[in-house]
Order: structure tokens, then C-alpha cells, then sequence
């Protein structure tokens, strides 16, 4: 008897200094990733990460998927994720694409708080990494939408009762009672093995949903005042869901690793309580959904509140923007945050920007980075600059033009319905800022220039802020009301130089034709490039044979 009690002992002193190892270990991670500046935590799966937008996503008021996909934002999204949780993951990719027009500045205090309290942020980060990541869980749909819930669950109960109702009959008759009994079990692995098949998922995302749960209660037994708000918040939301803790437990027996797993797996099996339990928990979720939402959004915006403040901490370089009602955008030493010692430039726009330069001269990054850091300033009010002002307003692209061959979509046809967009979101009235690289390119010189200068006609009598980019020099006399801008090069002998750096007025300057004599093509080529360039600026027409002829 003795040695049972020794054992137990020293099992439980294990346990407890495996535990206090444990929670060391993720303190020492912590610590290290703030000093350091380096996140450890592993990329997910962007499908994955999506699932609560997707579920949730408003194309018309958020951030679209050309938009997305033109400012390569799942990289930007990728660089400030330090998120703990799925839960976290999903909700910071949410708000990069949730553009508010009021309220921009809704979660700026918490910034602050994780930034100054390091006591309160390392408990929140314990428990988030406790929680942890698991992907494809879809834990935001059980809010979203409704979920199909076992049927007729009482044959699952009546089955669950033969074996224990067995062990009362065998007092009356012995072999019947076992008759019952083996048939009873038999009949409960039978129907187990046979109908898990489908439920094997379900208990894959509803398990994480009960971590949801138990990170929330959790969460409660904090005791700081500033963390008070969310601690009363997160309390209300846990309260009527606690109880599918208990019955999550009954479907986690036998999945350990301890020496009595197996039994009470089997214990589980005979019974069938992994359908019984999900049953009710399905239904209580269901039951209280508004519950659960508020948890999983309470969780949500404080792990991806930390990763903002996080990412602060590691760029350092960064602002708040400031709000105002006219249509302008005025900022300061504003980089592109994907670019490695990024130049940085000043401006101040007003509501028609045309962009002319030279090929590579930085018309293109300069608008990406301006357009993202315009996401930013109204998602997570952080911007790269050293300070920036603006109208709140839905950002639109129009850069990465992309043909569709399964949609029989050529470059000119995805343009166009790109820049349409761009158009009936500037027709209903809503404030917009429209980013448009090299607009309308994919077609003849003529018709290019021609339908160009009409839209950005048709855009300078409506609603909303707009910077083109564009090679056509003409465009800069025909197009009335833009504010023209350049960037420009020095043509040396072996090599063109860029300072990256916008300037005032229109491009003068052209580089293609010494690109291709550094990428020492022909003699001959250039040459007759340079001529007819000449001819043309000359005469005014193309005429290859007068050039050659000479």
C-alpha cells in the first residue's frame, strides 16, 4: 500500500514540475521575442487564416481581392502577424481588410497598454501560446452559420444505456444479462466505427472551440484594473457556454498518452459518447452563439492587438495617422514596409494626382506603399511615415493586372472591369482612395491615351481621391485638374541612377532605349531605336523605312 502512495506522490510532483517547466519555458520565449525583436511562432496556411473573413468579408466597405492582391498584402499581413492563436489570426486578417470611416483609432489604447504594460502583456501572451494555433478549425463559423446537428440522438442514448441496463438483468438472468450485454457492445462498435467517420472533423473543430472556452475562463482570473473591461466582457461571454468544457473532457478520453487511454477510450466507444456529447454541445453553442461571437472577438482583438503592438516595437519607425475631412493626403518620410532600407518620401496630394517617369524610376512602389500605408492607417492606425493626414476612405487598386484564361479574360478586358470598379464605387458616393498604375496599357497607343484622359476626366467630377501612374507624357497636358509629379533618373555613361524620390511637374526624361544598351543588345538595334524616337519628336510620325534608308 505503501509503494502506491509513494508513486502517486511522485507522479503528482511530476506532473507539478513539469507544469512549472513549462510555463518557464514559455516565459523565456516570451522575453526573448520582445528583446529580440523576432517572432518564433509558425506561418499558417492562408486558407486557413482566411476562414473568418471569407465567412464574414464585405467587399464593398473592406479592402478587395484585387486590392489585396495588387499591394501584395498577405505579405504585409505575413510581417505583422505575431498573433498566439488561430483565433488571433483570423481576426487580425479580418481587420487589414475592414476599412472603418469612423472610429479609426478604436483599439489605439490597448496598443498602448500592451506597450507599457509588460506584466499584464506576458500573462495575455501565456495563456494565448497556451491556446495556441490549430488550423482549418473554422472556429468562427459556429457563429456564422448554423451547423447540422446530430439526428435522432436518442437511439445514440437508448444504445449508450444497453450496456449499463445489461448489468441489471444479469441479477435476474445470468445469461441473458450477458447475451445483452455482449450484443449491446458489439452493436456500439459496430455503429461507432461505422458513423465517426463523419463526425471525426466536427470533433476536431469543436475541441478547439472548448480551448476557446477554457482560454476565456482563464483569461478572467486575471487581476489587473486596466484589463478589468475585458475580464468583465469575457466573463458574461463564458458563463452560459462553461459547461461544454465538461462534456469535451468525455470526448478527449483515451487520447492521451497515459497508461489507462486505452480503457477510456473504450469506455467512450461503448458508450457512444462522443455523439451524445457533441450533440449537446452543438446545441448549446447554438443556443448561445451571441455568446460565443462576443469570446471569440474579445480573444481575437487581444491577440491581434498584441501583434500590433508587437510590430511596433520591432519597426519602431511608425506614426498614427491623423483624420480630416477635406480631400487631401499629406505625409512625411513614408516607406514601403516590404522594402529592405526603402527611400522614403514626403508629399502633399490633393484629390488629382498624375504620376509620369521613367521605366523602374519608383512611380510604382511609391503608390503601393502609399496605398498600403493608407490600409493601415485605418485598420491598426499604424503607418510607416514619420507623420501622415488624410480623408478616411475605402482604398481601391488597379497595379497587377492579371488575364483570366478560364474566364476567357484578356489583359485589356481584366483591365477595364478593374478600373470599373473603381468607377461605380466613385458613382455611389462613398469616400475612395484610388490607386491606378500605368492605366489602361494593355491596349494601341491611340485609343490608350484617348480613353485615359476620359476617365480621369469622368473621375475628376466625382467623388474621391485619385493618383495615376502612367509612360504617356500627353496624358499631363490633357488631363485638366490632376497635380502632375515625376520621378526621374541621371542617364550616366555605363548606367542609369534613381533616386526614387517624387519630384514636382511632369517627366522629361526617357530611359527605355539606354536600358536595352546596358542589357547590351545589338548595335543595330539601338540605333535604329534612337533614330526613329528622333524622327517621331521631329515630324511626328513612325517611318522605319526613311530611318533605314539614310
Amino acid at each position: 500500500m505503501l509503494i502506491y502512495i509513494i508513486g502517486a506522490a511522485a507522479l503528482f510532483l511530476i506532473i507539478v514540475f513539469a507544469d512549472i517547466l513549462k510555463k518557464r519555458r514559455i516565459k523565456r520565449i516570451i522575453e526573448e521575442e520582445w528583446q529580440g525583436k523576432k517572432k518564433f511562432s509558425l506561418d499558417e496556411p492562408m486558407d486557413s487564416v482566411s476562414a473568418y473573413w471569407k465567412n464574414n468579408c464585405d467587399q464593398q466597405n473592406g479592402v478587395d481581392f484585387i486590392t489585396w492582391r495588387d499591394l501584395s498584402m498577405d505579405d504585409v499581413y505575413q510581417k505583422i502577424n505575431y498573433t498566439q492563436t488561430s483565433v488571433g489570426s483570423e481576426y487580425l486578417y479580418h481587420q487589414l481588410h475592414n476599412i472603418h470611416l469612423t472610429n479609426q483609432d478604436r483599439d489605439e489604447s490597448f496598443y498602448e497598454l500592451m506597450h507599457k504594460n509588460k506584466i499584464l502583456r506576458t500573462l495575455l501572451l501565456y495563456n494565448l501560446k497556451i491556446l495556441g494555433k490549430r488550423n482549418h478549425t473554422n472556429s468562427s463559423s459556429f457563429f456564422s452559420r448554423d451547423y447540422k446537428n446530430i439526428t435522432n440522438v436518442w437511439l445514440y442514448i437508448l444504445f449508450g444505456i444497453l450496456p449499463i441496463a445489461s448489468v441489471g438483468i444479469i441479477f435476474y438472468s445470468l445469461k441473458l444479462g450477458i447475451l445483452i450485454l455482449i450484443s449491446s457492445i458489439c452493436l456500439n462498435i459496430i455503429t461507432y466505427y461505422k458513423e465517426n467517420r463523419n463526425l471525426d472533423i466536427s470533433l476536431y473543430e469543436i475541441s478547439y472551440l472548448s480551448s476557446i472556452i477554457r482560454t476565456g475562463k482563464r483569461l478572467t482570473k486575471i487581476k489587473d484594473d486596466s484589463f478589468k473591461p475585458y475580464v468583465i466582457e469575457i466573463n458574461k461571454s463564458v458563463q452560459p457556454i462553461k459547461k461544454i468544457l465538461f462534456l469535451e473532457r468525455i470526448i478527449s478520453l483515451g487520447k492521451g498518452t497515459g497508461d489507462f487511454e486505452g480503457l477510456f477510450e473504450y469506455i467512450r466507444i461503448i458508450f457512444l459518447l462522443d455523439f451524445i456529447s457533441y450533440f449537446y454541445m452543438i446545441r448549446m453553442i447554438q443556443k448561445h452563439r451571441d455568446r460565443y461571437e462576443r469570446l471569440w472577438k474579445a480573444i481575437g482583438k487581444i491577440d491581434s492587438g498584441i501583434a500590433v503592438a508587437f510590430y511596433r516595437h520591432c519597426i519602431d519607425d511608425y506614426c498614427t495617422p491623423a483624420f480630416m475631412n477635406h480631400e487631401e493626403l499629406i505625409f512625411k518620410e513614408m516607406f514601403h514596409p516590404l522594402i529592405k532600407n526603402p527611400v522614403k518620401n514626403s508629399s502633399h496630394l490633393n484629390k488629382l494626382t498624375l504620376i509620369t517617369g521613367s521605366n523602374a524610376s519608383g512611380k510604382s512602389t511609391y503608390m503601393k506603399a502609399a496605398a498600403i500605408n493608407a490600409i493601415l492607417a485605418q485598420t491598426i492606425h499604424t503607418v510607416h511615415a514619420g507623420s501622415w493626414s488624410m480623408k478616411p476612405a475605402y482604398v481601391l487598386s488597379s497595379m497587377a493586372i492579371q488575364d483570366n484564361v478560364i474566364d476567357g479574360d484578356s489583359y485589356f478586358k481584366a483591365e477595364i472591369k478593374s478600373l470599373k470598379r473603381i468607377i461605380q464605387t466613385a458613382e455611389s458616393g462613398v469616400p475612395c482612395l484610388s490607386f491606378i498604375d500605368e492605366i489602361l496599357r494593355g491596349t494601341n497607343t491611340i485609343e490608350r491615351i484617348a480613353s485615359s484622359a476620359s476617365i480621369m476626366e469622368w473621375l475628376r467630377n466625382h467623388q474621391g481621391m485619385t493618383m495615376v501612374a502612367s509612360h504617356d507624357i500627353e496624358l499631363t497636358t490633357m488631363a485638366g485638374g490632376f497635380t502632375n509629379y515625376h520621378f526621374r533618373e541621371t542617364v550616366q555613361e555605363k548606367s542609369v541612377y534613381f533616386d526614387y524620390k517624387i519630384h514636382p511637374g511632369p517627366s522629361t526624361t526617357k530611359n527605355a532605349i539606354k536600358l536595352l544598351e546596358q542589357m547590351e543588345y545589338p548595335t543595330s538595334v539601338t540605333e535604329l531605336a534612337y533614330s526613329l524616337a528622333d524622327r517621331f519628336e521631329e515630324k511626328g510620325e513612325w517611318n522605319v523605312q526613311s530611318v533605314t534608308n539614310k
